[in-house]
Formats: structure tokens, C-alpha cells, sequence
């Protein structure tokens, strides 16, 4: 053996002639493997890896450029070439479609005026913004949404400005464990009227009484005036300049989620960009005596996203019940002219149950 692994190209002229010789015995077979590996002067490089050329781009370089592609295929009509907002279609939307050079996001985890995280434009995406033009792209693969996120960050200096993004604490539900949340709803319809005015921008859900009554009890005043129309929202302009009206809980879209973890991350950290602050940082009321309970803490940022969330569920039905159905077949549209009057059935038509909507 020893001999066989000093051979060279020289001496392996005759290797074929000893193969056939020892092929008749079992041991053959790993002399033959020797002989082949001995006789194999190559290199032992692999070379099924690419190696790094100067011309080759770096991992995170393909994936903006693959985001880049991403963009121009779903996001520049709205968006704009540049990523200022200002797409072809952006004339007819309002408020207009988000701007990616002055980057504020208005839905994220983190605090208001912070960029969002990874996750939280990953989040929007994937779900969209409910009652705009942001639809939903839950199809696109993962690596196609990595690479918008990686293009999104190249239009705006902040992200090389600004910290990394830090979502604002999720603090301990107290009512998550409840199945009858009517405690936390209380809590969080006194809490919303009494404590943080939220009907400041949005509308007011009981009387002005009562909104004096939870004033009282969270230690303020009694209020002789209210904003006229305390029933509607309060429009504001944004960041933009634009005016912008905060959601009627009874009848508008909530953008970035109803469930119950949504509504308190939006709570919580604030709508970037609008009169909605960050509220983690700002609902601490303690005690009137050393030792004694807070009067509003953290944990009631829970109480006002199940009372917000009730609200949601307060609004009525589209349709009414039993009032409509859908059609059995599609209606032709007519854009000029009257319709033609509809022909009489031939034969009798077959009773079949109404199909109404179901929300």
C-alpha cells in the first residue's frame, strides 16, 4: 500500500494492467479506489463555490436591487419613482400615499416620530391599511418583502441617521385570563373620557356629565365647556399639512387592526405624524397618598383598547337582514342609455333561499 501511495504519473502507465489483475478479489475494490485517488493529480480546491471576484455584489446589495424591481412592480403607482408619494396615482388618494424620503410611518411598534421596525413594515405589507388604497400583499414571498424593506431603507438618510428602532413595552394584560370583558370595558370607557381626552380628536360615547363625572375622579375639574360637536371627530392636520380626521370608533376603518393587541400597540406608541401621542410614556397617575394604588397606569392602555374595541362591534350591520340578497348572476353595467327593460322569465323561476351578507 505504501507503495501505491508514492505513485505518480510516471508510474501509473501500468495501473489498468493491475486493476484487471486484482478485480477478482474483494480487496481489489479498494485498491482500485487508491490507485484512482493516487493517479488524480488535481488540485483539491472546490470549486462548486463562487469566489470573491470585484465584480461580484454582496448579498445585501442583490437584495435591495431585487426590492428595487419589487417596487417598480407593485408600489411606484402609488408611491412615486422617487418613493416622495407623489405617484401617478397619488392625485386622487387622500390622505396621499406615504412618503419614503421624510420616512414617518404613522403605523409602528415604536414611539411616535421613531422609524418603524422590520417587523412593523413587514406587518403593514402583509396585512395592508384597512379602508385605503394600501391593499394587502400577503402573496409575495418572503424574500421579495425582505427586499422591499431593504430598497425602502435607501430612499431616506434617517435610517442611517436615526438609533435602530425599539418597540414600546408590552406590558401585562390584566383582563386577557377574563372571559367576561365588561370590567375592562368599563374601566377603559372612564379611562378614555375621564383621564386621557381622547375625545379631544375623537368623538366623545357618553355625555358631557358623565365625561365630567370621570374628570372628577381622576382628580381634574369640571369642565363648563366642551368642543362644539363633541359626537364627531375633530379633523387635524397632519405632518403633511393635510387635514385628517380621526376614526369614529362607531363607523370608520381602524387602518392598522381591530384585535385587541393591534389597538393597543397603536395606542401605546402613538400614530407618528398626527395629534396621537405615545401613550406608555404618559399614563402614570399615582397615588393621592405614598403607598396607595395608582389611579391610572399602564396596564389601563389594556382597559381602553377593549373599550375601543366594543365600540368597533356597536356599529350596525350594512345590510339589513333579510332586506337584501345577493344576485344569482352578474348585472350588465350600462354606461350610456337607459338599460333595456328586463325580458320576461319563459318559464317559471325556481324559489330558492335569499343569500344575504354575513358580517
Amino acid at each position: 500500500m505504501g507503495a501505491i501511495r508514492a505513485a505518480n504519473p510516471a508510474t501509473c502507465e501500468g495501473s489498468d494492467v493491475m486493476i484487471r489483475r486484482l478485480a477478482v478479489i474483494p480487496v481489489a475494490i479498494l485498491l482500485v479506489l487508491a490507485v484512482q485517488m493516487a493517479c488524480d493529480t488535481r488540485s483539491d480546491v472546490d470549486n462548486s463555490k463562487p469566489t470573491h471576484f470585484g465584480f461580484q455584489r454582496s448579498i445585501s446589495t442583490s437584495l435591495i436591487e431585487e426590492g428595487k424591481l419589487a417596487y417598480a412592480n407593485y408600489c411606484v403607482g402609488c408611491h412615486g419613482p422617487a418613493g416622495d408619494g407623489n405617484g401617478e396615482a397619488a392625485l386622487f388618494l387622500h390622505p396621499r400615499p406615504r412618503n419614503f424620503i421624510n420616512a414617518n410611518f404613522k403605523f409602528s411598534s415604536t414611539r411616535s416620530g421613531q422609524l418603524p421596525t422590520d417587523d412593523d413594515l413587514k406587518r403593514t405589507i402583509r396585512r395592508g391599511l384597512k379602508g385605503s388604497a394600501m391593499p394587502s400583499f400577503k402573496l409575495l414571498p418572503d424574500r421579495t418583502i425582505d427586499g422591499l424593506i431593504a430598497y425602502l431603507k435607501t430612499l431616506s438618510p434617517k435610517w442611517k441617521e436615526y438609533d435602530a428602532p425599539v418597540p414600546v413595552p408590552m406590558v401585562d394584560d390584566p383582563y386577557r385570563r377574563l372571559t367576561d370583558k365588561s370590567a375592562a370595558i368599563r374601566r377603559g370607557e372612564a379611562v378614555y373620557h375621564g383621564y386621557a381626552n381622547c375625545w379631544s380628536c375623537h368623538p366623545a360615547y357618553v355625555p358631557e356629565k358623565k365625561i365630567n363625572e370621570y374628570q372628577v375622579a381622576f382628580g381634574g375639574q369640571l369642565r363648563e365647556f366642551f368642543r362644539p360637536h363633541l359626537d364627531r371627530s375633530e379633523g387635524k392636520e397632519n405632518v403633511e399639512g393635510e387635514l385628517i380626521y380621526p376614526p369614529d370608533f362607531h363607523r370608520d376603518f381602524v387602518r392598522a387592526g381591530m384585535s385587541v393587541d393591534d389597538l393597543y400597540r397603536s395606542i401605546a406608541a402613538g400614530i407618528t405624524g398626527t395629534a396621537m401621542p405615545t401613550w406608555i410614556d404618559s399614563i402614570d397617575l399615582p397615588g393621592k397618598k405614598p403607598g396607595d394604588p395608582p389611579i391610572v397606569s399602564r396596564s389601563d392602555l389594556w382597559a381602553i383598547a377593549y373599550y375601543v374595541q366594543s365600540l368597533i362591534s356597536e356599529r350596525p350591520a350594512l345590510i339589513a337582514e333579510g332586506k337584501f340578497a345577493l344576485r344569482e348572476r352578474a348585472r350588465p353595467i350600462y354606461l350610456h342609455g337607459e338599460p333595456p327593460a328586463p325580458k320576461e322569465p319563459s318559464e317559471p323561476a325556481t324559489s330558492q333561499p335569499a343569500k344575504n351578507f354575513d358580517f
